[in-house]
């Protein structure tokens, strides 16, 4: 006879293996803060903290110094995924690739490209919430 797997086992495992793989996620959270902003090449230069070139139409966004850490180090969010929801419900994904001195904690500073996709520039500021995605 061909031994069965102990179906109570498998079903521990397995939810101890969600729990695990959920709390982890949690972890990261959800973030409320508020969006500004910024023009790489004019403002900060064309080179983000992380390291890569920017510009307008980067999908890339600047990280509040107090969760980017040091700020004459490379992050460890540097070139972490992120999906941003405005006011409207509107979502967009973007990169972290620079730092944000004057942000608030849990704020970002967006590029052009990427805060259209949340509103209008004209407003200059917006409610916003985000997390990680990878």
């Amino acid at each position: 006879a061909i031994p069965l797997p102990n179906v109570e086992d498998s079903l521990k495992a397995a939810g101890q293996a969600a729990e695990k793989g959920l709390s982890s996620f949690l972890k990261l959270g959800i973030f409320s803060g508020q969006a500004t902003w910024f023009k790489p090449v004019t403002e900060g230069g064309p080179t983000g903290a992380c390291g890569p070139q920017e510009d307008n139409n980067d999908m890339i966004v600047a990280l509040n110094a107090a969760q980017y850490g040091p700020m004459n180090k490379k992050s460890k969010y540097c070139g972490k995924k992120i999906l941003i929801t405005g006011p409207n419900g509107k979502t967009v994904t973007a990169t972290i690739n620079d730092a944000c001195p004057g942000c608030k904690k849990n704020s970002l500073d967006l590029t052009p490209a990427v805060f259209k996709k949340l509103g209008d520039m004209n407003t200059g500021i917006l409610k916003i919430k985000w997390h990680f995605v990878n």
